[in-house]
Formats: C-alpha cells, sequence, structure tokens
C-alpha cells in the first residue's frame, strides 16, 4: 500500500511540474528586427536554454536603426557579458518558457 502511495505522489509531482513538455522559445534563424522575430518553437527535448544573439547595432545617422538578432533553442547557453569589449555578437540566455522576448531577458 505505501508503495502505491508513493507512485502516485511522483506522478502528481510530475504532473504539476509539466514533465515530459518540451520548453518553448521564440524563434528566428535568419538576423531579424527584435520587433519581427516572434516564432514560437517547441524545443527538442534536449534543449534547456532560449538564446537571442544580437548580430549588430550599428548605427548611422539619422541613429534610429533597431536592434537585429537571431532567437533559437540550445541544449547550451553561454551568455556574454554585455559591458565587455570586442564582442561582435552579444549572446543572452533564459530558462523558461518564451521568455527571449527582450534583449537580455
Amino acid at each position: 500500500m505505501g508503495s502505491r502511495w508513493a507512485v502516485q505522489l511522483l506522478l502528481m509531482t510530475a504532473w504539476s511540474m509539466g514533465f515530459g513538455e518540451a520548453l518553448s522559445c521564440y524563434t528566428c534563424e535568419q538576423p531579424t528586427d527584435v520587433v519581427f522575430c516572434k516564432n514560437i518553437t517547441y524545443c527538442k527535448p534536449k534543449d534547456t536554454a532560449c538564446t537571442t544573439k544580437l548580430v549588430t547595432v550599428e548605427a548611422e545617422y539619422p541613429f534610429q536603426q533597431r536592434p537585429v538578432v537571431t532567437r533559437s533553442c540550445s541544449s547550451s547557453c553561454i551568455a556574454t557579458d554585455p559591458d565587455s569589449i570586442g564582442d561582435s555578437h552579444l549572446v543572452f540566455c533564459c530558462f523558461r518558457d518564451l521568455c527571449n522576448t527582450e534583449l537580455g531577458a
């Protein structure tokens, strides 16, 4: 009887944690204006992070260019320090559903 209770407890815990559900992230494979990169993708089971890579922030007169990004699912993610000098592509990581909507989020 005790093992039956333990199995039920494990099943309830797994259900409440969303066990077996894939992470979902915003994605765009080609560099895209940040406001238009909103495709939702259900990631592979091995993917644990959503990434945003800032591809360019070049601004010339009139200084109104928006950031261009790529977004994806990733099995690993190492964020870059936004204050570092010389990084050509800043990488932002997050670890919950649809968390990569903003830069640095």
